[in-house]
């Protein structure tokens, strides 16, 4: 078995990063955006005027007189500001830049007296460029961000949190002429036609900033992601002014990706739908939208010259109230109103309800659908070997209110900005009277796109395929999705050319299931081992059954619950990444350019090449693999404890290429297996015996069986869907000596 650490396998080699470096960021900030791939989904050259419209809710005539007003910096400030521009910090913007626009906010008040006024006025907290706040999304253990300003409703929050501010903003010192002069005339259009960011063409050299022609991209996303394999560099603005475009390039990428990491923690930290950032290089003015679906960036402006635009951006992140400011109305912070409980509300409830929700913990969620006739539904009985067909009549056209009162969050969004951005709550129903059911269940929120088959879609359809394995599936309780059309999101009224390769619509979708348990909190190695067998087996029948294979099993996803005997049941949980046997092909070739299905430490090696292949059922049983390798590493089931990563694991939760060398080398040299398998739990000895090491095996020679793809005819004529035969789920259940007790004889793939 063992070999030398000079083997490679057969028909593999390590993976290499692109010969084009990508910028020094962390491994997950990494995977944050190259993931997403930001820049094919952003719109550019949105007029200043549609966007206070529509994103802000500012009238048209009000956006349009604020423009048209002549305003006046303070000339005591601006000196002070004109003075950071030339020698710096950057911190030195912070002071002046407030204090501006507090004296430009009352001289528009003052001037405009016709205009309303926000019930609740913003306010700027300042960082000073030396205060962290804790991150919301993904590792929350990991350093936090440190924005420059935040904008809140009065009264800001002590000290500031991610949930309620309404924007950060940005600020970019940039010396080398950066106070080019824009003529006191030239005034904006309030229309602009949006030109596709996916069209936009790369340059190199020297360029001329454009008004209204150039197209720019948010985010200089990685080549892993970008179709064409190159970067799109950044120009835009105006002016006619030449400069230096690599490195003002470089520092517009920098900024943008900056405020699109902040974007992603007001995102991850409640339920909402877009956030609005503001950049600020010297008196350069952008104003970007990102939400999980699309980004805008406005044209830029310089507000030296241009008083009237920066005081119709500071109008309109004062003027915007809770649900123009992105969050969800779904959400709120104190008990929805019974049909048997009528409380009349106080001013101080008002006032809360008109802010964003301080806290998911403790705060409701309030959902409504309409009925649907009478039908045959197929009861989940989780205590029964079997499901049940009843009739059930929910009547027809009633609305049906769904409450939901959070007890605590399972899941944040990861570090992905444009994605699923899946949150997953542990919460009670409320019921008649302001009660809480005995019960928990799981609410879920994600972002999927609108072309995959949903998961109810899919959870449906295995039940009534595999009747008899219910217990193994998600018992659902209640789903629904919105369109951004039926969520009223910004970017549906501004006439965007929206194409395939621009954009790709998403839902928002919510789903309440059953709670279920995670694997490390098993109660014994038993019950572990029981779980994750449960789940392998529901996965083939699955597979070779319902035509449908899973696509994303993680630690996260393979789940159990206890019945009232004390029997534990294997749950193969969260189907949003699912797809149908019949179009595999087609819809992995559709999006393997824009979307990675997996969580990296559980992913096949295959799936972690720079262009993956399509998913196959084998990749699968890799995965699982990991799962109980991973498991038997770092869980202490008696107490119910997944432990923080073990060092020698930690490259397998780095970036693509890092997990990927790692694996084969795991695989291709035992000496490096056995450093891994010295960690092993002592709980878990057995389990390495008797089913971590003979999988291990399996997986290592199936790899090893590879031709040589310089062997054209034996390449070829190799089985690479089951590697000639050797890791399919019958080698997979000898390897462990268990005898499938879900799947038919005939249906074990040799």
């Amino acid at each position: 078995m063992a070999s030398t650490s000079t083997d490679v396998m057969a028909g593999s080699t390590p993976l290499r990063e692109s010969s084009k470096n990508r910028p020094a960021r962390t491994v997950k900030e990494e995977r944050l955006f190259s993931r997403s791939d930001i820049e094919p989904y952003t719109h550019t050259n949105i007029g200043l005027v549609d966007f206070a419209v529509h994103v802000w809710g500012v009238k048209r005539e009000h956006a349009e007189l604020i423009i048209r007003t002549d305003f006046k910096l303070d000339r005591k400030q601006q000196k002070k500001y004109d003075r950071v521009c030339k020698i710096g910090p950057e911190t030195g913007f912070h002071e002046p830049f407030r204090k501006m626009s507090e004296q430009l906010l009352y001289a528009l008040a003052k001037k405009l007296p016709q205009l309303p006024r926000p019930s609740f006025p913003h306010v700027f907290w300042d960082g000073k460029g030396v205060a962290y706040l804790k991150r919301a999304s993904g590792d929350a253990a990991r350093k936090g961000k440190k924005p420059d300003l935040l904008s809140y409703f009065t009264p800001p929050p002590n000290p500031p949190k991610w949930p309620t501010t309404k924007g950060p903003v940005e600020f970019k010192l940039f010396k080398e002429n950066a106070l080019a002069s824009i003529p006191e005339h030239q005034v904006l259009p309030s229309v602009v036609e949006v030109i596709p960011a996916a069209t936009a063409t790369a340059s190199r050299g020297k360029s001329k900033r454009s008004s209204a022609n150039k197209i720019v991209s948010a985010v200089c996303s990685s080549d892993e992601t970008n179709e064409s394999g190159k970067r799109t560099h950044s120009s835009a603005g105006l002016g006619s002014e030449e400069y230096d475009s690599s490195n003002k390039r470089a520092k517009l990428v920098q900024s943008h990706l900056q405020v699109g990491s902040y974007a992603v923690e007001c995102l991850a930290s409640t339920s909402r739908y877009y956030v609005v950032c503001v950049v600020i290089e010297n008196y350069r003015v952008e104003v970007l939208y990102f939400d999980r679906t699309t980004a805008l960036r406005v044209i830029e402006f310089n507000f030296r010259a241009q008083v009237g635009h920066l005081a119709l951006v500071l109008y309109g992140i004062d003027f915007c109230d809770r649900r123009h400011a992105g969050f969800d109305p779904h959400l709120q912070a104190w008990p929805p109103q019974s049909s048997t409980t009528r409380v009349r509300p106080t001013k101080a409830m008002v006032a809360k309800r008109a802010k964003p929700v301080e806290s998911l913990i403790g705060s409701f969620f309030e959902f409504q659908e309409t009925s649907k006739p009478t039908e045959d539904i197929v009861m989940r009985d989780a205590d029964a070997d079997k499901s049940k067909v009843e009739e059930e009549d929910t009547g027809t056209g009633e609305v049906i209110t769904h409450q939901f009162r959070v007890r605590k969050v399972i899941t944040t969004p990861n570090s992905d900005l444009i994605g699923r951005g899946t949150m997953v709550c542990d919460v009670q129903k409320v019921l008649e009277g302001n009660k809480l059911s005995s019960d928990h269940y799981a609410l879920k929120l994600s972002w999927p796109l609108k072309v995959r088959p949903s998961e109810i879609e899919i959870i449906d359809h295995l039940r009534a395929k595999l009747p008899d394995l219910c217990n193994h599936l998600p018992y659902v309780e209640f789903s629904k999705s919105f369109t951004a059309q039926d969520l009223d999101l910004p970017w549906t009224k501004l006439g965007l050319t929206l194409t395939a390769a621009n954009h790709q619509e998403r839902l928002l979708r919510v789903i309440s299931s059953k709670l279920y348990i995670k694997l490390w909190k098993a109660g014994s190695v038993e019950a572990f081992k029981q779980a994750w067998l449960d789940c392998l087996e529901c996965h083939e029948r699955a597979w070779e059954e319902g035509d449908v294979l899973h696509r994303d099993l993680t630690e996260n996803n393979l789940m159990l619950y206890r019945k009232k005997d004390g029997n534990v049941k294997g749950v193969l949980n969260d189907w949003d990444m699912a797809s149908f046997k019949n179009a595999l092909g087609t819809i992995d070739r559709l999006l393997a350019a824009h979307h990675r299905t997996g969580t990296p430490p559980f992913m096949a090696i295959d799936l972690l090449s720079k262009t993956p292949p399509p998913h196959l059922y084998r990749h699968e049983l890799e995965s699982f693999f990991y799962i109980l390798l991973w498991g038997a590493l770092h869980y202490d089931v008696v107490a119910g404890v997944r432990h923080r990563t073990l060092t020698v694991m930690e490259k397998w939760d780095g970036d693509y290429k890092d997990i990927g060398n790692m694996k084969i080398a795991f695989f291709n040299n035992y000496p490096t297996a056995q450093e891994i398998f010295k960690h092993v739990r002592p709980e878990f000895q057995g389990l390495l015996k008797e089913w971590i090491i003979p999988l291990y095996v399996v997986i290592s020679d199936a790899w090893r069986s590879r031709p040589m793809e310089l062997n054209e005819a034996a390449w070829n004529a190799y089985d690479h869907e089951t590697l000639n035969g050797r890791l399919t789920f019958k080698t997979f259940m000898a390897a462990i000596k268990m005898t499938p007790r879900f799947v038919k004889s005939d249906n074990v793939k040799v």
